[in-house]
């Protein structure tokens, strides 16, 4: 079971490999963070699936509607 501390090289990495897309950049830090404040298990889908529509529609300029 996880403390919920982030290994800094993973920061890294997903710094590192997401250069140029301030986006993508902000949402792998922002699902990172909340299985950090998660350990074990917990019901993740339904979170990423809630951030990932979220994202979509910030991407698309606006609700679909």
């Amino acid at each position: 079971m996880s403390d919920g501390r982030i290994n800094e090289r993973i920061l890294n990495g997903l710094k590192h490999h997401s250069e140029g897309d301030d986006a993508i950049r902000e949402f792998l830090l922002d699902l990172v963070y909340e299985e950090a404040e998660h350990p074990g298990h917990w019901q993740w889908k339904r979170t990423y699936r809630a951030r990932i529509r979220d994202r979509a529609r910030e991407r698309a300029g606006g609700d679909e509607d």
